[in-house]
């Protein structure tokens, strides 16, 4: 991350005690301090606050960081936003930070406000903004909808904005780069990148305006036109009406999102006001990871056409690697969300989003439609084959833990009508045959596989080095980051190696470079179970005898396999039979090395 020390200034400057005690009433439990969590409902507290390593943890509902994650719990934010929340208090400049973007950003937002401002007086001028709010009311949208969503309007002119930017006191150059104006090509001189549309200033949590979305008044191709990336603005990044639906988000526990800004301000107008809308994108993992801040379940409320399928297909990846439960309903009548909004109200709609099934189930239906016509038991099987290779595929990454992947496998097997483990047996040999799951003897196991001996030994170090992170050069021989699946506990080890490997740290300095909720509950639970474990010199011991003992093993097997010529090793590649080759040689290595721990032992034990 960018200006780490900037970063760390903000951290210091608050006391974790002091920003949870004004939301908390904290008190003593010997060195630390306890209090009801202010995330979750409960009778008894189990939040915790620990002044000596600045971090927080709640033993209830399991989130855990430390000043900047308790913001962004608290606030509904992302990472960037806490920060700047934070340092505004203190009264850090951001725009301090030497190469950073902050002062572009800033800027920029500045900008994009004067910006929305023309675009609302122009859709209220009684002549230039006729064209615009004919549309408006054509599309049902009142006046005090078009107010609360500061829509505007573009002016069918090549250069009003433009001239109106410059009268403002911007440069060109400025009003290039918000993606407000273009330059002419093959020729000298800009002009208006919107133009005759109605304007949907996109806003983001913090209620800053980020950029624009333009929705032509006619049947145009291009019926909405975006901003163009700035450092403010990614489409596939943003959710439209997320500043004003992240607080009914949270209430109603779940969130409605759409595929048109029209369908959100109507949803909202009709009392809808959990929903949000996609930037012409389909929903990704951005966007999935933006909504879960607010809420674990969402509705993807798509149109009854091609665009729809494709838009479901895009969601069941998403579904099946992050821990978020997406369902999807379909407008019916071969109508848009606002449409059906006005001809049905919101109970027609709330019926249609109450209809919606999960992400899974949508696909199965969707494949044994397709295979129907197909004799026999053949459309049946293809369909399974279809439906195990999207699932090999997508769940073989991302960040659901062992029981979220537990229950999504018992759902797909309750679909298909086998049995758990003969489905993890299938998807299995789908990822073989795919190349997916080539396993290696230094990794470890797929994620939904046992783990590894040296795994578990290897987080046992891991828990002592986020307490004592000194002990590292004792270990770092046996501390290999990569035996970890894909998932939050690998990278938490690959920062504290990087950390180590660097002199060492703090938590709270390594916290202060994580952005993740996720990669920070993670090191705060690895950092307790560490000193509730205690006795941290007998734990590297049993566990770097365990890692060597399975190295040996190893070595010993895959040794005996390449001299021979036999087993599995007589058809491996040359690139595999290096590779293990390879492996030999570490083991003589860290072989080696324990010999000389044992020599020096030796030695010094004589002397004394």
């Amino acid at each position: 991350m960018a200006d780490h020390a900037l970063t760390r200034r903000i951290q210091q400057a608050f006391d974790i005690a002091d920003l949870v005690g004004e939301h908390v009433k904290l008190v003593r439990a010997g060195k630390d301090l306890k209090g009801l969590c202010p995330f979750h409902e409960e009778k008894t507290p189990s939040f915790y606050v620990v002044p000596a390593k600045q971090i927080f943890k709640c033993f209830g509902c399991g989130v855990g960081g430390d000043v900047f994650k308790f913001v962004q719990l608290k606030e509904r934010v992302g990472f960037a936003e806490a920060r700047a929340i934070l340092a505004a208090r203190a009264g850090i400049p951001l725009q301090d930070r030497s190469g950073g973007h902050d002062g572009d950003k800033s800027d920029l937002a500045r900008l994009n406000e004067w910006a929305a401002r023309w675009f609302c007086r122009q859709l209220a001028d009684p002549g230039r903004g006729a064209a615009g709010r004919r549309y408006a009311e054509s599309r049902g949208l009142s006046a005090e909808t078009v107010e609360a969503f500061g829509i505007g309007y573009a002016p069918a002119s090549w250069d009003a904005l433009l001239i109106a930017g410059r009268s403002a006191g911007f440069t060109v150059a400025s009003l290039e780069q918000a993606g407000l104006v273009k330059p002419r090509e093959g020729e000298s001189g800009h002009y208006d990148a919107f133009r005759d549309r109605l304007i949907f200033p996109i806003r983001d949590a913090m209620n800053r305006v980020i950029g624009f979305g333009g929705r032509a008044l006619d049947d145009s191709p291009a019926k909405y036109l975006n901003s163009k990336q700035t450092a403010l603005f990614d489409k596939g990044r943003c959710l439209y009406g997320i500043d004003r639906a992240k607080e009914p988000i949270g209430a109603a526990g779940r969130a409605v999102v759409v595929e048109g800004y029209i369908d959100c301000v109507l949803a909202h107008q009709h009392g809808l006001r959990h929903t949000v809308a996609t930037l012409g994108t389909a929903l990704g993992p951005d966007h999935a990871a933006l909504l879960r801040r607010y809420t674990e379940s969402v509705i993807l409320l798509l149109d009854s056409d091609e665009a729809g399928e494709r838009a479901a297909d895009r969601a069941l990846p998403i579904f099946l690697s992050q821990p978020l439960d997406i369902r999807l309903a379909r407008v019916p009548e071969g109508k848009d969300p606002a449409d059906y909004l006005l001809a049905r109200g919101r109970e027609g709609l709330e019926a249609v989003l109450n209809s919606a099934v999960d992400a899974l189930e949508s696909k199965w239906q969707q494949l044994t439609a397709r295979y129907r016509e197909a004799p026999g038991m053949v459309g049946r099987r293809r369909a399974v084959d279809e439906f195990l290779s999207i699932i090999a595929t997508a769940s073989h990454s991302g960040s659901l833990d062992p029981i979220q992947r537990g229950l999504v496998m018992n759902q797909v097997a309750n679909l298909l009508g086998m049995q758990p483990d003969d489905v993890q047996r299938q998807l299995l040999r789908v990822r073989q045959q795919s190349g997916r799951a080539a396993a290696t003897a230094t990794t470890a196991a797929p994620a939904d596989g046992p783990v590894s001996v040296e795994a578990v030994a290897t987080r046992e170090i891991l828990e002592v080095l986020l307490n004592e992170p000194a002990r590292y050069s004792s270990v770092a021989a046996m501390f290999d980051p990569d035996v970890f699946a894909d998932g939050p506990l690998r990278e938490v080890a690959r920062l504290v190696d990087e950390a180590c490997r660097r002199g060492g740290f703090e938590i709270s300095e390594l916290l202060a470079g994580i952005e993740s909720l996720d990669l920070s509950r993670a090191v705060v639970d690895l950092q307790i179970a560490g000193q509730r474990r205690g006795n941290f010199a007998a734990t590297i011991e049993g566990a770097s005898v365990r890692i060597q003992r399975e190295r040996d093993r190893r070595y010993a097997d895959s040794l005996r396999e390449v001299v021979s010529g036999s087993g599995a090793a007589a058809e491996l590649p040359e690139s595999e039979i290096q590779s293990r080759l390879e492996m030999a040689r570490q083991h003589r290595h860290f072989a080696g090395r324990k010999h000389l721990r044992r020599e020096g032992a030796a030695a010094t034990e004589r002397a004394g």
